[in-house]
């Protein structure tokens, strides 16, 4: 039987509500596990992983993946393809489901089969709770803007014609 990781960030867990439940992602999941062995991947190491499924009547999974106390990736992708990689050797990994578009490139390219998941709160990069907040340096805003400014002038379309 082939083996569906699904991340619960973003797909079961709304990034909006983290207590409650997506809807469709429920929906989803439901309708997995009655073909796939389903293994949830919680990289928000909550501790409480096990009652929110509980609490949400979310059962018939293989197992709820959480990773280690100690666990301390540099980027939110590489957390989560150090997690794929220990779900792959245990449960396998034929399909995973993906909340976070930079997090599925890098599964992509890593071999992963992607399925994602993008609801709206997904459309930038920015609204994604494991998006660093930090803020771009003034240098780099000034670039931007000569650079946006520079390629005005130089478009052809927005110079006025003599017709």
């Amino acid at each position: 039987m082939r083996t569906v990781v699904m991340n619960l960030s973003g797909v079961l867990r709304p990034a909006a509500h983290p207590d409650g439940v997506d809807d469709i992602g429920r929906a989803i999941y439901q309708s997995l596990v009655q073909k796939f062995r389903v293994v949830l991947l919680d990289t928000d190491a909550r501790a409480d992983t096990e009652h929110w499924l509980g609490v949400h009547g979310i059962s018939g999974y293989v197992r709820a993946y959480t990773p280690p106390a100690d666990f301390a990736p540099r980027t939110v992708a590489e957390g989560r393809l150090r997690l794929l990689a220990a779900i792959r050797a245990s449960d396998g990994a034929d399909l995973v489901i993906e909340s976070d578009p930079v997090c599925a490139a890098e599964e992509i390219r890593a071999g992963y089969t992607v399925m994602l998941y993008g609801k709206p709160e997904y459309a930038l990069d920015i609204w994604d709770p494991d998006h660093p907040k930090e803020a771009r340096p003034w240098d780099t805003i000034v670039d931007e803007i000569e650079r946006q400014r520079t390629m005005k002038a130089l478009d052809s379309r927005l110079k006025e014609t003599d017709d």
